[in-house]
């Protein structure tokens, strides 16, 4: 084990020394600057345009001398030998703009009247324009700066639907959510984050190369700026109310702020308490010699608390340079699962038991979490440096006890512990740089990931287990866009991985290593068409699995049911296509998708008792989606329309295993039933600052990969919201899935088993929430974080 060790400290003295490089690499350029022009753009409303293109002219013959692209607060730096300069400051869906170059001069850009025409001009329609990397959708002096919370404002921004999932981008999958070039490590500060302290949404379909080959898509929240030093705090609780179970749940944050001249403080908490129920019909059905059959109930009751603490400071030095840290913390002092299963069993078609399972689960010591960002922001001439090094450890642990009782046979009483540690530690480094018309931009992204499983079992069926499994990610990119007049805006990058993985079977023989070398390009173009907007990207990229599914420890689920990662789960390859149009208040998204070596949840036979595996692994053949939405946002007098209507469709034939058929072989398509879907929202703003909401959300019968939801998906919402105080108390009063028809029933066909599904879910809710603002000074922090995709998958 010592040599291992020195083998990765080996490696990552290498890749600092790679970073070192690359930042010596660029310094030349910093010392040949000879003088700059800086400023910010800002829009007709005075916020920043972020991404807008700034291109030094000559007086004399209009020639290019250099030129940068603004930053996501506005400001631009561009150094060159000459004084008497022109700047053209361009942006799609902006009129450009000539102005003579001067030092820390602010530029003001005007909307292009042939966006607007035809449009109901009104303070509260969202306007979404096309950015070079996706849809931006304005919230601040919108319907949508009161709807609620960001979780709200998500689930109303066009690119983003709601499934069994959560939130995510049309045709993309689950997104990394960032707050102010910061990623969001606990879920919660989405519904703890108000709207009206939100400026604008941004939905990237197509993130670039500065992310990890696994970021399929990005959602970048920018919040209000506050000016001014102070003290500033807000709070809020909820109380939410089951109507079909009865429980009743809370939930409160406390958010503290306090600045002066360069120095901002900010500390938070929250806490929560939860409890869900899920009620099943389940059918299990796995052919072989015999067959078996699992015909029952499901009940599934989980109650948890969580609480989180954050804190840290920002430091701005001076305009060119700050820098910072935020630690934050998570923790679940009670997590408390009750599982009850009672089923007939048959075999060989013959009624063989009756089995009823009850099952307890809880922490055998508290979970827990910490994250800590530090991070440095600055500028030497025009080189812009962006670096953070990133820490974030995690333990679980679960002690549980079943008891199954056999109407004909022998009862069972199983007990098992698991135990399960992971550290990660990272840092990124990203430099731009000015060059010709654009920005290049460079940069390093090193993560070290170390994860320890410990899965303790009295079952003489599982063994017990015990690993560790070690993955060391370099990744090194570049990327370069730029405007031309009449042509457009186009930008090109490409990332390079190399990654090490490892992973050794502390109580047995199954160790494992490997190696990847892999290279994600990135293109995008986007232009202005009259008054449409346009954009097309393509993107390579990769999804690796999560570090459970990578553990080939056998779990015990039930007397038929177990489950296990698998040691040799291979990362599956997206190649992505991407198409947005935005015309005046109408939206279009197209999204197409070929994956290699998709990762898909599998089941087979175990043993000759019928006991069936749940497992992961790589599809042998590819699949096929195609994304497409249209979103509609007009406003007529008080009422604020926000629907989408679409489709998902998927193109997959597998080739299965199946002991029915002559061959043992059984060719099935997936590819017949897309997915429809219609979200229809509607606000009603009324005098005296009261709103009224109604909503609905529509999901078909469809496929996804070798699963189908064999059901109609629908949600009935309704809210009132009144707004006191000048909008600093808000009052909220709002119901999901009013009329209980917001359920997932699903079939899975894994050749030689089949599962049928029904389930009744804990979403009727009725929910009143109270949050205050006092004072509020939105915090400056701007560290990026690195290693973000690993710290989901280590969860």
């Amino acid at each position: 084990m010592p040599e291992k060790e020195n083998t990765n400290n080996s490696e990552m003295e290498k890749r600092i020394k790679i970073t070192m490089a690359l930042v010596a690499s660029l310094l030349p350029m910093v010392a040949s600057a000879a003088g700059d022009w800086k400023g910010k753009v800002t829009d007709d409303k005075g916020e920043p345009v972020a991404f807008a293109n700034v291109v030094a002219l000559s007086r004399t013959d209009s020639t290019v001398v250099a030129g940068s692209t603004t930053a996501e607060d506005g400001t631009f730096n561009i150094v060159t030998d000459g004084k008497d300069q022109l700047l053209m400051v361009s942006m799609i869906g902006y009129k450009t703009l000539y102005v003579a170059a001067a030092d820390n001069m602010t530029v003001t850009l005007h909307e292009d009247a042939q966006y607007l025409e035809g449009a109901a001009v009104s303070a509260v329609i969202p306007k979404t324009t096309l950015t070079g990397e996706g849809l931006q959708t304005s919230v601040r002096g919108t319907v949508l700066e009161t709807i609620g919370t960001a979780n709200d404002v998500l689930s109303r921004t066009p690119g983003i639907i709601k499934s069994q999932d959560g939130l995510q981008v049309v045709g993309k999958g689950s997104p990394l959510v960032y707050i102010n070039g910061r990623k969001v490590v606990d879920p919660t500060e989405l519904d703890r984050l108000q709207s009206n302290e939100i400026q604008s949404v941004e939905v990237i379909t197509n993130p670039g190369a500065q992310y990890s080959a696994s970021v399929r898509c990005v959602v970048r929240i920018r919040t209000v700026k506050h000016q001014g030093d102070g003290f500033g705090f807000n709070a809020g609780i909820t109380d939410e109310q089951s109507l079909h179970n009865g429980y009743n749940d809370q939930s409160g944050y406390l958010n503290a702020n306090f600045r002066h001249n360069g120095l901002d403080i900010f500390a938070g908490t929250n806490a929560l308490k939860y409890t869900s129920r899920q009620e099943s019909n389940m059918l299990q059905q796995t052919f072989g010699t015999p067959d078996f059959k699992q015909e029952g109930t499901l009940d599934f009751v989980q109650k948890m608390t969580s609480a989180a603490l954050n804190g840290g400071l920002n430091w701005q030095i001076s305009d060119n340079h700050s820098l910072g840290f935020r630690v934050e913390s998570e923790m679940n002092p009670r997590v408390d699962i009750h599982q009850s299963i009672d089923e007939d069993i048959f075999e060989g078609g013959r009624f063989t038991d009756h089995l009823i399972s009850e099952g307890n689960h809880h922490n055998d010591d508290m979970p827990f979490g910490v994250s800590v960002n530090a991070y440095y922001n600055g500028k030497v001439g025009k080189l812009a440096i962006d670096f953070n090094a990133d820490y974030y450890g995690m333990k679980t642990s679960q002690d549980a006890h079943t008891v199954e009782k056999s109407q004909m046979g022998q009862d069972d009483d199983v007990n098992y512990l698991s135990h399960s540690g992971s550290r990660m530690y990272a840092a990124k480094l990203v430099l731009s740089y000015p060059v010709w018309m654009g920005m290049l931009q460079a940069g390093t992204e090193d993560v070290f990931t170390r994860r320890n499983d410990d899965y303790t079992i009295n079952s003489a069926y599982v063994p017990s287990s015990e690993s560790k499994v070690s993955e060391d990610n370099t990744a090194l990119f570049a990327s370069y866009g730029f405007y031309v007049q009449k042509v457009g805006q186009i930008s090109a990058g490409v990332r390079y991985e190399h990654v090490n993985y490892i992973y050794e079977d502390l109580k047995g023989h199954d160790d494992l290593s490997r190696r990847y070398d892999n290279v994600f390009p990135t293109l995008a173009y986007a232009n202005a068409f009259g008054p449409v907007q346009m954009q097309l990207s393509y993107s390579a990229k990769t999804h690796r699995p999560d570090f459970q599914s990578l553990s080939s420890a056998v779990r015990y689920h039930s007397r038929y049911i177990y489950q296990s990662g698998n040691a040799k789960l291979q990362p599956q390859t997206n190649h992505d296509l991407g198409l947005n149009v935005n015309w005046k208040w109408l939206t279009m998204v197209t999204q197409y998708s070929h994956i290699n070596g998709a990762i898909s949840q599998w089941s087979e036979l175990y043993n000759d008792k019928g006991v069936v595996l749940v497992h992961p692994i790589n599809l042998d053949r590819p699949v096929r989606t195609l994304a497409w939405f249209v979103n509609a946002a007009p406003s007529i007098g008080i009422w604020t329309l926000n629907w989408t209507a679409g489709l998902q469709q998927q193109w997959l034939t597998l080739d299965m295993p199946d002991p029915r058929e002559i061959t043992s072989r059984r060719e099935v398509s997936f590819s017949d039933r897309p997915l429809l879907l219609a979200q229809l929202f509607n606000t009603l703003r009324l005098k005296k600052d009261w709103q009224i909401e109604f909503g609905a959300e529509y999901h078909s019968k469809a496929y996804s990969q070798n699963a189908m939801i064999t059901n109609n998906y629908l949600d009935i919402t309704a809210a009132i919201q009144k707004t006191l105080l000048d909008n600093t108390l808000v009052l909220r009063l709002e119901g999901t899935d009013l009329a209980g028809l917001g359920r997932y029933d699903v079939m899975t066909d894994c050749g030689s088993h089949i599962i049928r599904q029904t389930n009744r879910m804990d979403t009727q809710r009725v929910k009143l929430s109270i949050r205050y603002n006092f004072n509020t000074a939105q915090s400056k922090y701007k560290g990026t974080g690195a290693g973000t995709d690993v710290k989901s998958r280590m969860k």
